[in-house]
């Protein structure tokens, strides 16, 4: 039986800086969800549901490849939506559901998320909901991250907050960006959920944190994606200022021309039907 997302969905729709900063995060996160498209191929004419769509970046881009295709953006908040709809300009379907429980009405020819589907309650339930919605021959391709040691440009930034914040236990239904990092996990997971012919691929980029700025700003736009927040929000004893020193020292040493950039790495999954 599926759980109820609820926890994510209270999570996201206070997840205020992916509005504030929507313009930094499709800078940043921009060539990630383009190597999914790309695993994907001429997909000019589809009908493509873009599962965990927020801001509504990649499903735009997705419109540009299907031309006289379909594209229906979904995701958990409506507060993310809310920029999407206008950056569609009523030209793109962007539905609030959970996809876990909901997949909007298709059927879809592919099934695509950029860093959109790592925190379903039920993995297998959520993607075998989407394969349902789906046509006879359709294409799964996703975005995923790979562990943090892969990712310094989110650890060193955080870690370095932590010599001052302590972090509570983290909640089991608490947001994981890292929770599909196996990737053997996840190919299993797929065919579980009745996909075939799973492929993974290695992808690994420079991060320009906060879309190609300094090491000050940089610091800044880290902080407010940083669990440490919430925690230095709830101690008055804890200067934000103070967090954010530690975060800039910590990524100064890569700052070059102006531009502070860090390794990333992903997997990228495709699938049929």
């Amino acid at each position: 039986m599926n759980k109820p997302n609820q926890a994510q969905r209270d999570y996201w729709q206070t997840r205020l800086a992916w509005v504030e900063r929507q313009e930094q995060m499709d800078l940043q996160l921009g060539v990630f969800g383009l190597a999914a498209m790309e695993a994907l191929g001429d997909i000019s004419g589809m009908n493509v549901l873009d599962v965990g769509c927020g801001c509504g970046q990649t499903t735009l881009q997705i419109k540009e490849r299907v031309g006289n295709g379909r594209v229906v953006g979904v995701d958990i908040s409506e507060k993310l939506l809310e920029v999407a709809r206008r950056r569609g300009e009523g030209a793109i379907e962007f539905v609030e559901a959970d996809a876990q429980l909901h997949a909007p009405q298709g059927p879809h020819d592919v099934i695509f998320s950029r860093f959109g589907v790592m925190f379903f309650a039920d993995p297998v339930a959520a993607f075998r909901n989407l394969r349902a919605s789906t046509s006879e021959e359709a294409k799964l391709s996703m975005v995923c991250w790979q562990g943090p040691e892969q990712n310094p440009w989110m650890t060193i930034p955080n870690r370095a907050a932590m010599t001052l914040v302590e972090l509570p236990p983290r909640s089991p239904d608490a947001p994981d960006p890292f929770s599909f990092a196996n990737s053997d996990w996840v190919a299993e997971m797929l065919e579980d959920a009745g996909w075939t012919n799973v492929d993974v691929r290695d992808f690994r980029t420079e991060v320009k944190i906060g879309g190609g700025v300094n090491s000050r700003l940089a610091a800044l736009h880290a902080y407010e994606f940083s669990p440490v927040k919430a925690v230095v929000e709830s101690d008055p004893d804890i200067g934000s200022d103070s967090v954010v020193d530690l975060m800039e020292a910590a990524l100064t040493p890569y700052q070059e021309d102006g531009i502070v950039q860090l390794p990333g790495a992903a997997w990228v999954f495709t699938a049929d039907n």
